[in-house]
């Protein structure tokens, strides 16, 4: 396999972009494309982001393309009501999506729904469409029906990132490109995963002048909860390390960064890890979602170059995930995870520094 190449997320602000695009290429990898999610007018995604104006998004999509770098527009909402069907919403999409391709020049567009694959595919022939992580394609089923209904590339389920053979198997029966998010940080089969983004769905629609309200947090702070409770689920949750990403060459280089709602400091230090393939630090300062909020809660620190020393990725890619009958991530866990220490990058993403 020669380089890897990242998908990496835009939050929203002019200066995080600006340090983004100063990672073009590193380590002899590349960015490949930036992605965001447009005006919330027109459609909610799988993050509550800061408010943007078509205006803005235009300004956003011309900097990135000055740069020779892709742009995907999330399109990845899981629930838009009762009238998401409709002939007028149909069309109102499809508007907004004729002028952020056709007049903006927007690359790609990443969906969660099957049927508006479709719908996209008839309308944009020539655009790259990627099925979301959101449509949850954790079998070769799933994932047959959505390379047929128009999707080019395909993000898997993240609870199967260590199924090799799961992932070599959706790629032979597809021939789709695979692309892998390396970093959310959820639970491992999370229980409240689908009822966390109906909500976010909505709510990402209007997420109010202020930004995120405390009801907001009521998902994030109950699996805060589960995982302080229960510190094996830090090492069941399928993440990818910097150091493991070439490790799936059968499957795919092509990466997926979650951020979006991250600081420009975790964003910018998520990337430059993984472009190096190589993080000597915490690894839960790389995470996104729950592990990255438990991290800075109880300042929990995890050596990341530590996994490499106990042959962690061939474990956890040769299990067979019974975990009611193992004791492995509880155990090893118990030995790596260290309490109360305060790094200068969490000081960092505090604005402390």
């Amino acid at each position: 396999m020669g380089f890897l190449e990242f998908s990496v997320p835009y939050n929203n602000d002019q200066e995080t972009l600006s340090e983004i695009l100063k990672y073009k290429t590193l380590n002899g990898n590349r960015i490949r494309e930036i992605y965001l999610s447009g005006p919330q007018e027109f459609s909610g995604s799988g993050r509550i982001a800061p408010g943007m104006t078509f205006e803005q998004f235009a300004t956003a999509v011309d900097k990135i393309h000055a740069e020779g770098i892709r742009v995907n527009l999330l399109l990845n909402s899981i629930c838009e009501g009762s009238e998401w069907y409709s002939s007028k919403a149909l069309k109102s999409t499809m508007d907004y999506l004729a002028k952020a391709h056709e007049e903006h020049g927007v690359d790609a567009i990443t969906i969660a729904n099957p049927l508006y694959i479709r719908e996209v595919r008839k309308h944009f022939p020539n655009i790259e469409i990627t099925a979301s992580v959101l449509a949850d394609i954790d079998c070769v089923q799933k994932a047959v029906i959505y390379r047929k209904a128009g999707a080019d590339v395909l993000t898997p389920d993240v609870n199967i990132n260590r199924n090799l053979g799961l992932l070599k198997r959706i790629k032979a029966a597809t021939q789709a490109e695979i692309k892998l998010m390396v970093n959310e940080g959820c639970l491992f089969h999370c229980a409240f995963r689908k009822f966390h983004f109906n909500y976010i769905s909505h709510k990402s629609r209007n997420p109010g002048v202020q930004g995120m309200n405390a009801e907001d947090n009521v998902f994030s702070l109950n699996c805060i909860q589960l995982s302080r409770n229960d510190p094996s689920q830090i090492l069941k949750s399928c993440w990818i390390r910097p150091e493991d990403a070439r490790k799936y060459e059968e499957i795919t280089s092509y990466f997926k960064l979650v951020g979006r709602t991250s600081s420009k400091s975790m964003i910018v230090r998520s990337l430059e890890a993984y472009m190096q393939e190589s993080w000597d630090g915490d690894l839960m300062e790389l995470m996104a979602g729950n592990l990255y909020s438990i991290g800075m809660s109880y300042f929990m620190h995890l050596n990341n170059k530590a996994l490499d020393e106990v042959g962690f990725f061939n474990r956890v890619t040769s299990c067979d995930k019974e975990c009611s009958e193992c004791v492995y991530c509880s155990e090893l866990v118990g030995k790596l995870l260290k309490r109360g220490v305060f790094t200068s990058a969490k000081i960092e993403d505090l604005g402390l520094k």
